[in-house]
């Protein structure tokens, strides 16, 4: 593998990095947002923020995320935000791994992304979105990389 090509794929795999500790990111506010749900005076702080809204979809839309997540019982509001960090850590080692150019990276990633499309694609099932739509296109694309890269270069690294 030439210099160019090592540093291209290199900055693949950062590209991609980039993107899990994004996602890394956004799971982690999301469990800290469960565990803020448990606290009472946080709750009565959302509802009058959601009660200043003006009337429309945006008000409704609170009011109903509000209303599911009040009857959801502390402890597995708890457990789902420990759930939560722990998927944060996968995507933080698969970053760190993948940014560091780790051939093991590679296969976890790949394993883990699998792992998880179906999730993803029930998910998209019940609520389509376009934010689904683009986080499974990219995850196949991350995948369809990985794999092609992985059967090119087998067991070697980019940066050691």
């Amino acid at each position: 593998m030439g210099l160019a090509t090592a540093l291209r794929s290199l900055l693949v795999l950062r590209l991609i990095a980039a993107f899990k500790f994004f996602k890394a990111l956004l799971v982690v506010a999301t469990g800290f947002g469960l565990l803020s749900m448990a606290n009472p005076s946080f709750i009565q702080s959302a509802q009058q923020f959601t009660d200043s809204l003006p009337n429309g979809i945006e008000q409704r839309l609170l009011r109903n995320l509000l209303a599911v997540l009040i009857g959801v019982p502390t402890g597995k509001l708890h457990l789902i935000a420990v759930a939560s960090f722990l998927y944060a850590g996968l995507f933080f080692v698969e970053g760190v791994g993948l940014w560091r150019g780790r051939h093991w990276a590679e296969w976890l990633t790949v394993i883990a992304t699998c792992s998880f499309i179906p999730i993803e694609i029930y998910e998209l099932a019940r609520f389509p979105q376009f934010r689904t739509v683009l986080v499974i296109f990219l995850n196949v694309l991350i995948l369809v990389y990985l794999i092609w890269r992985m059967r090119r270069v087998p067991g070697r690294t980019v940066a050691r």
